[in-house]
Order: structure tokens, then C-alpha cells, then sequence
């Protein structure tokens, strides 16, 4: 995705300054010139955007043309339970493209936001239970997502090549989303 750009043509300086923000957090090559995908409120270019609609919907649309992707394969949720917050990331299709701190009883709104955003066709939510906590969540989260699975949450928070994610309870809520799987 680094050989393709995205050029940003907006009016709007809050909305330009949002979309390039979460793009360039995804990885993605945004420029003011060329590119191939061209980004505009004013109505011409490939994805006409405005500031009436959330700016996550636009970066989630605008990821998925830049994949040729209409949606993604798989949407992995997972959650890191913590002494006062839990720490979900969001991966799809292999890449971390959106994580929050939430308290529990905000936690099922969220995800269901997220679920709604990304165009998936299968999801998983795993939650980390190696501790009271991670059992008590996961037993208020099996109410409104059945589907939710039990994730062992040893050395998930372990540096390895294959995570570089600085922070250790996002990096922990990423291994279990890619344990959720299985």
C-alpha cells in the first residue's frame, strides 16, 4: 500500500486534518499532488466525502478502495482486561486499525459501532480472562456477543519480531484478537 497514494482535496481544514491523521496511522501514503485515489468534499474525485458524515466511516471506505477490498475477510476484536480499564484492538484483515481504552459498560456500544463500521464477513471478539477481571468481562460481554470467546492470555504482553506495538496492553489486546481465531 506504500506505492499507493491518496490525495486529499477538502475545504474543510477539521475534516482534513482527521482523515490525513487516520490515514497516515494506517499506514497509508497521503499526498497533495498525484495519487490514485483522489479525496474530495466538493464533489469530483473517486470518493466525494463531507463533513456531515463520520470521518471513521470515510477512512474505513477509502481503506477498503485503496485494498480493491469491498469488505474485509475477517474483523478480529480483542480485549486486554486491566485493574480499571479494558484495552480493545481492533484488527482486520491482519492489520491494527483501530484501539481504544474503554470502561466495561461502554465496551459493548463500542463494539458494536465497530462491527457496524467495518463490512466483514466473519468476526471473532476474544476477551483475555487470566484474571478476575478478564472472567467478569467476559461473562457481561457473552450477553450481548454469544459469539465472544475465552482467550488464555499467557505472555501476551511478551515483545516478539512479529509485534512491534510499544505499548504492552494494546500489544496484549492484539494477540488475543489473533488468538480469537482459534
Amino acid at each position: 500500500m506504500k506505492d499507493k497514494k491518496v490525495v486529499l482535496k477538502l475545504e474543510d481544514p477539521k475534516l482534513f486534518t482527521v482523515l490525513y491523521k487516520r490515514l497516515k496511522s494506517l499506514g497509508v501514503n497521503v499526498s497533495s499532488d498525484s495519487g490514485a485515489l483522489i479525496v474530495s468534499d466538493s464533489g469530483a474525485g473517486d470518493i466525494p466525502v463531507s463533513s456531515a458524515v463520520d470521518p471513521s466511516d470515510t477512512v474505513v471506505s477509502i481503506y477498503l478502495k485503496l485494498l480493491n477490498k469491498e469488505r474485509f475477510d475477517e474483523l478480529l476484536i480483542g480485549i486486554d482486561t486491566n485493574q480499571d480499564r479494558l484495552t480493545l484492538a481492533v484488527v482486520a484483515d491482519g492489520e491494527l486499525v483501530e484501539s481504544e481504552e474503554l470502561e466495561l459498560e461502554e465496551t459493548p456500544g463500542y463494539i458494536m459501532g465497530v462491527i457496524e463500521r467495518y463490512p466483514h464477513r466473519r468476526v471473532y471478539i476474544g476477551v483475555g480472562v487470566g484474571n478476575g477481571g478478564g472472567r467478569r468481562a467476559y461473562e457481561y460481554l457473552r450477553r450481548y456477543f454469544p459469539y465472544a470467546k475465552k482467550v488464555n492470555e499467557s505472555r501476551t504482553n511478551y515483545r516478539t519480531p512479529y509485534v512491534s506495538i510499544k505499548d504492552k496492553d494494546l500489544r496484549a489486546a492484539y494477540v488475543i484478537a489473533l488468538r480469537s481465531t482459534t
